[in-house]
C-alpha cells in the first residue's frame, strides 16, 4: 500500500480509452508496498523531483468513473492497463519490478459510498492489494478496505480488531508512516480493513464503506476531507512479479 503526491501536480492526463504503459528498464512505480525504509510514494501523484519526461501518473473519466494508473520511479518490466464497458477495468503485468496501482471509481471518496462489484479475475505473484482505496486530508490518512491480496500480505503495524460488514470478517489494522504525504508534508497515516478471508473471483460483492468509516473512528482514527479521488484499486509491489487482475465496480 503506496503513497502519492499532490493530485493537482498529474504528469499527464489520458482521457477515454486504454492506458498502456511499457516500461523498459525506465523510472517509475507506486502503491501500497509497506517498506518503513523506502518513502511511500502517493498512489495517484507525481513525486516532487520527477523530470517532465518520467510520466508516473495518468488519470481520465470513461463512462462515467473515474480510472488512474500511478507507479513509482524505477519501476521496471510491462504493464499494461485498460478500461472497459461501465465499471469495469483490466491490468495484467510481466517481469515487474517496483510498485504500481491503478483501478476505476469517482473523483471524490464519500462515507457514505455503497461500492458493488464483481472480481472476475485475479492473479498476483507479489505484494499487493485489491479493494477499495483513497485519501483524506486533514488529517491525512490513506485509507483501504482490501479484499484480496497478492502472495505477499500487505498486514503490517498494529492490530486494532475485528469485526463484520456485508456478510464478511475484517481485521482492522493501522501504521505512521514517515514519508510524504498526498500534499508534500511529511507524515500521514494508513489505515485499513483487511478481510479474514480472502474474496472468492466471479460473484457478486459489495463494500458498504460507512461500516469500516464508523469503525475506524471507534478506534479513534476518524478520516479527514474526502474531496479526494476513491478507486477499487488494484495494486502491487516486488521483484518480477506477474499478474492479471478483471474487475467491474458499480454504485449500489
Amino acid at each position: 500500500m503506496k503513497k502519492q503526491n499532490p493530485l493537482t501536480r498529474v504528469t499527464r492526463q489520458v482521457t477515454f480509452g486504454a492506458a498502456v504503459v511499457i516500461l523498459a528498464g525506465a523510472a517509475i512505480l507506486t502503491g501500497c508496498k509497506k517498506d518503513a525504509k523506502t518513502l511511500p510514494d502517493v498512489a495517484g501523484i507525481e513525486r516532487p523531483g520527477n523530470t517532465a519526461t518520467t510520466e508516473t501518473y495518468q488519470s481520465g473519466t470513461h463512462n462515467g468513473f473515474f480510472w488512474s494508473l500511478w507507479k513509482s520511479d524505477g519501476a521496471t518490466g510491462t504493464v499494461n492497463y485498460a478500461n472497459g464497458p461501465g465499471g469495469n477495468y483490466s491490468v495484467n503485468w510481466t517481469g515487474f519490478n517496483g510498485n504500481f496501482t491503478c483501478g476505476k471509481g469517482y473523483s471524490v471518496g464519500s462515507p457514505t459510498y455503497k461500492i458493488g462489484y464483481n472480481l472476475g479475475v485475479y492473479a498476483n505473484s507479489g505484494g499487493g492489494t485489491f479493494g477499495w482505496y483513497g485519501w483524506s486530508r486533514n488529517p491525512y490518512y490513506e485509507y483501504y478496505v482490501n479484499e484480496t491480496w497478492g502472495a505477499v500480505s500487505p498486514h503490517t503495524g498494529t492490530y486494532l480488531g475485528t469485526f463484520e460488514s456485508d456478510g464478511a470478517g475484517y481485521n482492522v489494522w493501522t501504521r505512521w508512516m514517515t514519508g510524504k504525504n498526498i500534499d508534500g508534508g511529511d507524515g500521514f497515516r494508513q489505515i485499513y480493513s483487511s478481510r479474514v478471508t480472502k474474496v472468492s473471483t466471479g460473484q457478486n460483492r459489495v463494500i458498504t464503506f460507512a461500516n469500516h468509516y464508523n469503525k475506524w473512528s471507534s478506534y479513534g482514527y476518524t478520516l479527514g476531507q474526502l474531496n479526494i479521488p476513491a478507486i477499487m484499486v488494484s495494486e502491487t509491489w516486488g521483484t518480477n512479479t506477474n499478474g492479471n487482475i478483471n474487475c467491474t465496480i458499480w454504485m449500489q
